[in-house]
C-alpha cells in the first residue's frame, strides 16, 4: 500500500458533518482519503495496474464522534491504473447496523503529476460521484478534490482540499504527516510501523438561538472550523504484490458551538491489499 505510485480511494468511515440545527449534527457526505504516495517498486514496463483492497473496521465513529451506535463496517475497493498518471476506482461501504447497510457506492477519477525533477512533490486532482443508499437532501453526491503530497525518505506530509456540492454544498481540508521506520526487510518482505498525525477541517452551518423577552431569533452562520484530530498506528506487511497493514487510530474530536464533552474515540483497522501489473 506504500510501495507503490498510486493515487487511489481508500474509502473509510471519515465523513463531513454539517450542524443546521442547535445540538443537532446531520450527515454531510463522505469523505474518500487518498492512498499516501511512496518510493515506486513496480515495474514500469508495464502500463496498466489494478490494486484492490478490503478494509475492516472494528467500530464506526463519523468525524470522531461517538453517536452510541455499536457497529463494524468494511470496505471492498478496486482501482485501475493507466501508466503513472490517469486512474479510476470503485468502491463502498458496509455498515452493519445501517438500513440499508451497503449504505454507498463511490466512482472516482483523477489524474496525477509530479511538480519536480526529483519527484518529491506530487499533485493529484480527482472527481467522485457517490450513490447513496438512501435519499437525503442534504447529502452531497458529488466530489472534487485536490491533494498535494511532498515525500523525502521517510517522512510524507499531504495537503488535501475539496469541494461536495449535489446537496447541502460545503468545503475542507485535511493536514497530515508521517514517518516509516522500517522494522524488519529482506527479498522477500518487508515489515514497516508508520504513525501518522492528522487534521480535518470543515465549512458547518452554525445555529444560535438569541432570545430577548418573549421573541426569539435564530441566526445562521457559516464557520470553517477543526472538526477531528486523528493520531493513526499502523505496522504493514508487504510480501510481494500483497499488503497486510493493522491500524491502531485514535480520534480527537474538536467540538462546535452546540457540543460539549466530546469523548476521545478509538478504533482498529486492518487492510489487505493486491497490487498486479496487467
Amino acid at each position: 500500500m506504500k510501495k507503490i505510485i498510486f493515487i487511489g480511494f481508500f474509502l473509510s468511515p471519515f465523513l463531513i458533518f454539517s450542524q443546521i440545527e442547535e445540538e443537532d449534527i446531520i450527515l454531510d457526505s463522505v469523505l474518500d482519503e487518498l492512498f499516501k504516495t511512496d518510493e515506486p517498486l513496480i515495474d514500469y514496463d508495464r502500463s496498466d495496474y489494478l490494486y484492490t483492497t478490503f478494509s475492516f473496521d472494528d467500530r464506526v465513529y463519523f468525524s470522531g464522534r461517538d453517536f452510541g451506535i455499536n457497529q463494524y463496517s468494511f470496505t471492498p475497493n478496486i482501482s485501475y491504473m493507466r501508466g503513472q498518471n490517469f486512474f479510476l476506482s470503485l468502491g463502498s461501504a458496509y455498515f452493519s447496523e445501517l438500513d440499508p447497510k451497503w449504505d454507498f457506492i463511490s466512482l472516482s477519477s483523477g489524474y496525477s503529476v509530479f511538480l519536480d525533477q526529483s519527484k518529491r512533490i506530487n499533485l493529484t486532482g480527482i472527481y467522485s460521484r457517490i450513490f447513496f443508499s438512501a435519499n437525503a437532501d442534504e447529502l452531497n453526491p458529488n466530489r472534487f478534490a485536490l491533494s498535494l503530497v511532498y515525500h523525502k525518505k521517510n517522512l510524507r506530509t499531504r495537503l488535501s482540499g475539496g469541494y461536495l456540492f449535489g446537496g447541502s454544498s460545503s468545503i475542507y481540508t485535511s493536514l497530515s504527516g508521517s514517518y516509516d521506520f522500517t522494522l524488519f526487510s529482506n527479498d522477500l518482505w518487508d515489515l514497516t510501523f508508520g504513525p501518522e498525525f492528522s487534521f480535518l477541517m470543515s465549512e458547518q452551518t452554525v445555529s444560535e438561538q438569541i432570545s430577548s423577552g418573549i421573541f426569539t431569533q435564530q441566526i445562521d452562520q457559516d464557520v470553517f472550523e477543526l472538526i477531528n484530530t486523528q493520531l493513526e498506528l499502523p505496522v504493514e506487511l508487504d510480501f510481494g504484490s500483497w499488503d497486510f497493514e493493522l491500524a491502531y487510530k485514535i480520534n480527537f474530536p474538536n467540538p462546535l458551538n452546540s457540543e460539549s464533552n466530546l469523548s476521545t474515540t478509538s478504533f482498529f483497522t486492518f487492510t489487505i491489499g493486491y497490487f498486479v501489473g496487467l
